[in-house]
This record gives structure tokens, sequence and C-alpha cells, in this order.
């Protein structure tokens, strides 16, 4: 019994694998992204270190190590969108490929991303939301949490 559950954690992915996947839940899709208020408008400092550009870097969910290179883009109202691609990290041969859209914003100094649409699914893998604070300090470089039950920080640096 705890062999099966190990191997079963052990082949969990992300974006993150769900074991009840249902692809037939409901959509956000149609939901639209928070409206957003001038007290809620990046700070001068973050719009000048704007986010888009290209990341690359590393984060830990229940599959193990995995590459990450994120690709955003910022508008001036403080929207983020940009695309997750995922790939195995060193060692961890069990992980699979893929990829999927983001949105979000940044907030003061917070930045929330959540999954929105796949590009490249593999398996049951699930997209999963990420966030992190934005430092002036540290412009190219983003630490934060990936918000998934079986996943934990993320590090990225703009390349």
């Amino acid at each position: 019994m705890v062999a099966t559950a190990i191997a079963a954690v052990g082949l969990l992915g992300s974006g993150c694998s769900i074991a009840n996947f249902n692809p037939t839940a409901e959509s956000t899709d149609d939901i639209p992204p928070p409206e957003l208020s001038t007290r809620d408008l990046p700070t001068p400092e973050v719009r000048r270190s704007s986010l888009t550009g290209s990341w690359r870097g590393t984060y830990t969910c229940n599959q193990g190590g995995m590459r990450l290179n994120l690709t955003l883009v910022q508008s001036s109202s403080g929207r983020v969108t940009g695309i997750f691609r995922f790939s195995p990290g060193p060692g961890n041969s069990e992980a699979r490929s893929g990829s999927f859209t983001l949105r979000g914003t940044v907030i003061g100094r917070s930045l929330t991303l959540r999954g929105d649409r796949w590009i490249s699914r593999p398996g049951n893998y699930e997209m999963v939301s990420m966030s992190a604070r934005v430092s002036t300090a540290s412009p190219d470089l983003l630490q934060g949490d990936i918000r998934d039950p079986g996943c934990s920080t993320f590090t990225v640096r703009r390349t």
C-alpha cells in the first residue's frame, strides 16, 4: 500500500497532475479579470522595471525539480499575460514537458498569475498559478510560490 502511494506521488506532474481529473469541469474562460482601481496599479518603480521579457529558472512540484521558461508581457495598467513552458530538470526522467498561457496582474509589488489555456498538455497535468513579490532591488529576479497543493517555490531570472 505504501509503495503504491509513493509510486502514485512520483508520477504526479505539473503544471501538476490531479488524480481525479475531470475534463468536463467548467471553464474559467468567460470570467473576466478583476477590474483595477488606480490604487491597485503597479508602483512607479514596478512600472519602470517592467516584467516584459523572457525568464528562465526552476520550480518544484510532486514530480520533482522542473525547468521553467516564462515569457511575460506587462501592460501599463498592470495586467500581465504570458506563456509557462516546463520541462524535466536534471535527473528527473519521469516528468514531461508542456506549456500553457497565463494571465494575471501586478498590484503594488505583488505579481499573481494563473493558468489560462493549454498550448501543449502532457497527459493529465494541470495548470498552476503563481505569486511573487516584485523587487525593485533585483528587477531581473523573480522568486515566489507555485500555488498548487503539490508544489512549492519557483525562481526565474530575466534572460
